[in-house]
């Protein structure tokens, strides 16, 4: 306080303070590779079988400016380079446009950038922001803010990473006390829909072509840069027949790696219902943009009506991206209390569905991609567990649970006999989790102690019937959507030597075809510095239905990454 004082008087014979004395440059420097455990299993995504899955150079720095004790400053770049890779060279074959994804992976941008305003109780955010109500570690529940990319996520990122910062007004309102609810405040989120993405823009199956600026407030990479052959941490294709849900074609199918002879729904729905197109009308290839390759029509329909084919084409888009109007800005609002040990939120969310519906306009070749309007409700509520104080010494266990009611969502329709390409359920996402932080735990180790995480994670459609197709998170490719969507992780960690050894195992159990994602790794910190260390992981996923939902859809993409990270602080 006396040096502030000091400054200010500011007299001939004392230096003028610098302008940047609170100015400060910190961030990291990473550097992951990974290695393809077995490349034979990518035979459905690559005709390459190269061993290397992934080689990342990332740098992240942050520049912190405080101006006064009311005005902060914060921005964020990431600047990331991945080299060419054979995954998709091989696959040029299949189309020149793969080799577009050999600069797809590379990032030069501003990540977040937001001055903070402090004015009494309120706190105001403005800027380019990451905004996360929900507490799930591996789950979005009540975090329903910020689309994801995941694009580059599978292999070496973690949900943090994977989020898309937007801009947005953000302000924080502390409220007084009010009997038994303490540390009460009340925040909200409006966000324009101005959301500019400078990169991994350039889809090779043009998804997003002319709504650059506004691609960046919905995910991006789903489920992967391209699906026409695959491209890395992509997904399988279907691989058997459904009656009423596939079309089988003849020919020289199938046409790319992995691919099969098999149309699915929502593509499927125009050759059940526009089976009397005229002779020699040719079908679509199994590509992103299902490009004609023209195969006859193979086989006899039901629910013959006339269609009209626009130059005898199924075009897949475009991509609805909600346009930059006043009833597509998003708006939310949170509400924080403290009642005894029990901390609360409930939570309010106006917004669209940041994944695409593929639906289909009766009776024509178009299938576009539709963002439709949503808004959540929900609540989540953190306490310790009650216990004996002698046995909470050892085991301090803490409870979270959030729910989040999701009204209007919308499902790909099975059904043959509707023209109606899309139908809607309300979905009930809930989580319970407990905590075990920073145990002591002498019969394990001496110099550390043990962390463990269990959530239970049960998505519920409200309105589900047999012939919805998975989703609306990314979706299956095949398969029903569950009544029940049930996922479990449990993730457990300790150290040794003071931390100079961090192992730590976690895993995802789905029991739709007993899929487990199992991500064991170990950290090695030295003892004498926090500026760098290394990290040795493994992914690696099993289960019996490699067409359910992620994580199994990723089934075969198995690896080993190594990474190092230095980190900085310039000034």
């Amino acid at each position: 306080m006396a040096s502030n004082v000091l400054a200010q008087t500011n007299t001939m014979s004392q230096p003028a303070e610098s302008w940047f004395k609170d100015f400060h440059v910190s961030g990291f420097l990473n550097q992951t590779a990974g290695m393809w455990i077995n490349p034979t299993n990518l035979k459905d995504y690559t005709q390459s079988r190269n061993n290397l899955a992934t080689s990342r150079t990332w740098l992240q720095v942050d520049e912190n400016y405080r101006l006064n004790a009311n005005n902060q400053f914060f921005m964020r770049e990431w600047f990331v380079y991945e080299p060419p890779y054979s995954f998709n060279s091989a696959n040029n074959k299949f189309g020149a446009h793969m080799q577009a994804l050999n600069d797809f992976y590379n990032q030069y941008n501003v990540r977040d950038a937001w001055w903070k305003l402090t004015a009494g109780p309120l706190t105001l955010y403005t800027g380019n922001q990451i905004v996360v109500w929900g507490q799930s570690l591996a789950f979005r529940v009540g975090d329903v803010i910020n689309p994801q990319d995941t694009n580059w996520n599978f292999g070496f990122a973690n949900l943090e990473q994977s989020r898309m910062p937007q801009w947005m007004i953000h302000p924080i309102l502390n409220l007084p006390d009010w009997g038994a609810f303490n540390s009460n405040f009340i925040e909200g989120v409006f966000i324009p829909g101005v959301e500019p993405l400078w990169n991994s823009v350039d889809h090779p199956d043009g998804r997003y072509s002319g709504e650059y600026d506004i691609a960046g407030r919905v995910n991006n990479g789903f489920p992967a840069a391209n699906h026409a052959p695959s491209a890395r941490f992509d997904v399988h294709y279907p691989d058997f027949a459904y009656p009423g849900r596939t079309v089988t074609l003849g020919g020289d199918y199938p046409v790319e790696p992995g691919a099969t002879n098999l149309i699915a729904s929502p593509f499927s729905r125009v050759f059940y219902m526009c089976n009397n197109a005229p002779a020699g009308f040719p079908v679509p290839s199994l590509t992103g943009l299902l490009a004609l390759t023209g195969q006859k029509n193979p086989a006899p329909m039901s629910l013959r009506r006339n269609c009209n084919f626009a130059n005898g084409l199924v075009n897949v888009g475009a991509w609805h991206v909600p346009a930059v109007q006043w009833k597509n800005m998003e708006e939310g609002v949170r509400f924080h209390t403290l009642i005894g040990s029990n901390e609360i939120t409930a939570l309010y969310f106006n917004t669209f569905q940041y994944y695409p519906v593929i639906s289909w306009v009766p009776y024509t070749g178009n299938f576009p991609a539709v963002f439709e309007p949503v808004q959540y409700m929900g609540a989540t509520i953190d306490r310790p567990v009650p216990m004996p104080p002698s046995l909470a010494e050892y085991f301090p266990l803490v409870a979270r649970a959030e729910a989040v009611y999701q009204n209007h969502a919308p499902f790909v329709n099975f059904n043959m006999t509707q023209p109606n390409a899309i139908r809607f359920s309300d979905l009930m996402t809930y989580m319970l989790a407990v905590d075990l932080d920073q145990a002591y735990a002498p019969w394990l180790t001496t110099t550390g102690n043990l962390s463990a995480n269990f959530e239970f994670l049960d998505m519920i459609a409200m309105d589900g019937v047999n012939n919805l197709l998975d989703g609306p998170n990314g979706g299956d490719l095949n398969n029903n959507a569950l009544k029940n969507d049930i996922s479990m992780l449990f993730n457990v960690g300790t150290s040794y030597w003071w931390n100079a050894f961090a192992p730590t195992w976690t895993m995802i159990y789905e029991p739709k075809g007993t899929t487990f994602a199992l991500f064991p790794s170990i950290q090695l910190n030295p003892p004498w510095t926090n500026k760098y260390f290394a990290k040795l992981g493994v992914i690696y996923v099993l289960g019996g239905d490699r067409n359910y939902v992620s994580p199994a859809l990723f089934k075969g993409e198995n690896m080993i990454t190594v990474s190092g990270q230095y980190n900085f602080s310039a000034m």
